[in-house]
């Protein structure tokens, strides 16, 4: 796609591609297949919101965005030990959005009698 357009197009084209994907799989595995589950089951596809995956991959085509621009318009340069850790840090405030509908849906629920897992104690 970068030979026919922008690389900013061909990167929101990615992002938008991977979100779709994304809420593809929330929908197909978590609401479309436990649709008939009883409200008060742990499958409760009410729980789930559909769209933050999409809202995720769309911030993370903002931060890359401002990321190069400002390489662009800037002589300084980030040390190189310090971009993965400020890339975690403008993505991991709304990791949430990404990962709250695969909590909500249970989807780790068959890995939790096996790997160890942080859990709110009420």
């Amino acid at each position: 796609m970068r030979k026919y357009t922008t690389a900013a197009v061909a990167s929101l084209a990615v992002f938008l591609a991977s979100g779709i994907i994304h809420e593809w799989l929330n929908y197909s595995v978590q609401v479309y297949h436990h649709a008939e589950a009883p409200k008060d089951s742990i499958y409760n596809p009410d729980n789930i919101i559909l769209g933050s995956n999409m809202a995720f991959f769309a911030w993370q085509f903002f931060v890359m965005s401002i990321e190069k621009y400002f390489g662009e318009i800037s002589s300084a340069k980030v040390p190189q030990p310090l971009v993965p850790f400020l890339v975690i840090m403008t993505s991991l405030p709304l990791a949430f959005w990404f990962a709250e509908p695969y909590f909500q849906g249970r989807f780790f629920w068959d890995y939790e009698g096996v790997l160890p897992t942080v859990i709110k104690m009420d």
